[in-house]
């Protein structure tokens, strides 16, 4: 984030002689030794599998077999499709750790909406019995998950308030004209998620925490650029449906023990603009159990 704000460091020849620089290619060098290993490990894989089926992708009881997404990468790296080694490294280094940081921010700020709004609680619980009657303890299963409308609304508009990234850039690579100027190329942008989901224009009252504003008829009236959790386009986020499942699955088996609390004292998050959204005192809130 400093690097962003900083008139020196956001320029790549002298941020290039500054020591932030020299921990940034250490500690990159530690991460891209593990996910070099890792594709290595699983191109090796994939070429003795290849070598060892002709009808690739079956197994011995003839049953299809899922590819994973690096399987699908290297397939085409083996196959002479235009990807190269380096964009197979960046794709897994997101699903390696970029979903980490972001997906415990956004539950954490989640758990707290969620503690913070009885009404909004009591409906996603009611939901929840409707799946699991009484069994607190089954895990969700993926239609269960799909089943979830409700939490999807509240998961949606708990990503509106507290977007895990808040913000992010773009590089841009051809003139592009918007309201009457033109944006050369070759420049970065700064997009502020943050700043456009607490847009009045856009959302009505944007600080009051409304779960309906994400019902399929409002979200409708609104441009699919108004909603920005996971960017949007070409550059979206990869393992967005991923993270939601993840965030309902999580939140659907703390919901069935616990009834979410408000802290005692009242402590709002004390929000801070880094990379990843984050409170600088916390997110707190209390936890009781539940009859379910």
């Amino acid at each position: 984030m400093e690097r962003v704000t900083s008139p020196i460091k956001c320029r790549e020849s002298l941020y290039h002689l500054s020591l932030d620089y020299q921990k940034e290619r250490k500690a990159l060098k530690v991460l891209h030794t593990y996910t070099n290993s890792v594709i290595a490990s699983r191109k090796k894989e994939l070429q003795n599998y290849i070598k060892a089926e002709k009808e690739k992708n079956i197994d011995d009881c003839g049953i299809k077999k899922r590819k994973t997404f690096l399987d699908l990468l290297l397939q085409y790296r083996i196959d002479g499709q235009a990807i190269s080694d380096e964009d197979i490294r960046q794709e897994v280094d997101t699903f390696m750790f970029e979903g980490h940081d972001t997906t415990s921010s956004g539950i954490s700020f989640l758990l707290y909406s969620i503690a913070n709004h009885a009404s909004v609680q009591e409906r996603v619980v009611e939901e929840l019995r409707t799946l699991f009657h009484d069994d607190k303890t089954r895990s969700a299963t993926y239609r269960d998950l799909q089943e979830m409308k409700y939490l999807e609304m509240v998961i949606k508009e708990s990503l509106r308030l507290y977007p895990p990234v808040p913000i992010y850039g773009r590089n841009i690579h051809e003139d592009i004209e918007y309201d009457g100027t033109v944006l050369p190329k070759n420049i970065s942008l700064t997009i502020n998620a943050f700043g456009i989901h607490r847009s009045s224009q856009i959302y009505p009252e944007p600080d009051k925490f409304d779960p309906e504003r994400f019902t399929a008829e409002n979200q409708a009236k609104r441009s699919p650029y108004a909603y920005i959790p996971f960017s949007a386009g070409p550059r979206n986020c990869i393992g967005q449906r991923f993270a939601m499942l993840e965030m309902k699955s999580v939140v659907s088996k703390v919901l069935r023990h616990y009834e979410l609390l408000p802290s005692i004292p009242e402590s709002k998050p004390a929000l801070v603009g880094e990379t990843i959204l984050k409170s600088s005192t916390g997110v707190h809130i209390r936890l009781k159990h539940r009859e379910f």
